[in-house]
């Protein structure tokens, strides 16, 4: 008897390590039939609007209306699934149409919106609805019609790594993997950071005010208790705006020159432009950041690291490069790190190997060919 209790309690406590290990774990809700051999493959999943959504078969054509969403696709390696973006992939950045280069083959279907019959016309397995819609019963309406319709909704790495959950339990397969894979990748990198500057002082603890560079504004930021912060102040930082109160995503150039911050961290397509009017234009330029050399652009891709999507990996690292310098150079996180973490990362995503001179060009904020994509 005593044997027998002996091999319970064994079997209990593999089961519990096995599943400490996972960092995508499975939704209590989901079900997959996949193990059935008499049939097509069948997943029921809860979306990120609690609505149950049932997927027949292999899911190989893909509409997403999210571009947010829609970038993690070609940050994953799967283009090919991708039949139908919000606009069309022509219109795409430098990187994406590096990494993924049919994009540019990829319909725009007018929007976030569309037709229910512009979507039919494209013979989707499954639809990717923009999470702006959730709430206007549009994902039902595209049931109605016999097509899956899911909301996948992320603001922050914990919501990405329960959308890349379900995400994976949909698509299955390689991709799958590759989720999980990106949800323990990323939870050790963060975990990791975190407990580096646990033991900071406040006084050791920069302000940082990020710039979003979405366009030539010097003022653009993003509110506090979002994925910025949570960067920010993993790192070691104390993010701007919310010492600043700010409840918009604007805020006054007298309001930045008085609280004078110690870190500029400038992001988006425009920030090579933002940077030069910083380091050009009175007053900005006799700010903390630019008199310490404290100023410092942000990687994009597929999409802005710093924001929310499969790249916001890379950021993690980086943001502790550049809000606490010393303390990354003491754990071996440097520019040579970096661009070895840029190109590992492709490769085992994309399967795109890019060379080391890329990566640099990457890790500086500029496209492939070492251009930014809007200059000075």
């Amino acid at each position: 008897m005593k044997k027998h209790l002996r091999s319970i309690l064994a079997l209990v406590l593999v089961v519990a390590l096995l599943s400490s290990t996972i960092g995508c774990t499975k939704t209590p809700t989901t079900t997959d039939s996949s193990a059935n051999t008499t049939g097509p493959r069948t997943v029921t999943v809860t979306d990120m609007s609690g609505d149950s959504v049932t997927v027949v078969g292999e899911v190989k054509r893909i509409i997403n209306l999210w571009p947010a969403g829609t970038s993690s696709f070609f940050a994953l390696g799967a283009g090919d699934l991708i039949v139908g973006m919000a606009s069309s992939g022509a219109n795409s950045n430098a990187w994406s149409k590096f990494l993924y280069p049919n994009i540019v083959n990829i319909p725009g279907v007018g929007g976030t919106t569309p037709t229910v019959e512009d979507l039919i016309n494209l013979n989707p397995d499954l639809v990717i609805i923009h999470p702006s819609t959730a709430a206007s019963g549009f994902a039902q309406q595209i049931r109605n019609v016999g097509i899956p319709a899911i909301n996948i909704n992320f603001d922050g790495y914990e919501t990405m790594r329960q959308a890349y959950t379900i995400l994976g339990e949909v698509l299955g397969g390689v991709y799958q993997q590759k989720l999980n894979d990106w949800c323990t990748a990323t939870d050790s990198k963060i975990s990791n950071v975190r407990r580096l500057t646990a033991g900071l002082s406040d006084a050791d603890r920069p302000v940082v005010f990020y710039i979003a560079g979405q366009s030539n504004s010097m003022t653009s930021t993003m509110t506090h208790d979002s994925i910025f912060s949570d960067w920010v102040e993993s790192a070691g930082g104390k993010y701007a705006t919310r010492i600043m109160n700010l409840t918009g995503t604007s805020a006054t150039a007298e309001a930045i020159f008085a609280l004078n911050p110690d870190v500029f961290i400038v992001g988006g397509v425009w920030q090579h432009v933002i940077k030069n009017d910083i380091l050009t234009t009175s007053g900005w330029k006799d700010l903390k950041p630019v008199v310490n050399n404290r100023l410092y652009t942000n990687p994009y891709a597929c999409f802005n690291w710093d924001r929310f999507g499969l790249e916001s990996q890379l950021q993690i690292n980086y943001a502790l490069l550049c809000i606490q310098p010393t303390i990354a150079a003491a754990n071996g996180i440097n520019r040579d790190s970096m661009i070895d973490e840029i190109v590992a990362f492709y490769s085992k995503y994309t399967n795109v190997t890019m060379t080391r001179q890329q990566a640099g060009y990457m890790l500086d904020g500029f496209g492939p060919d070492g251009t930014a994509e809007n200059s000075v």
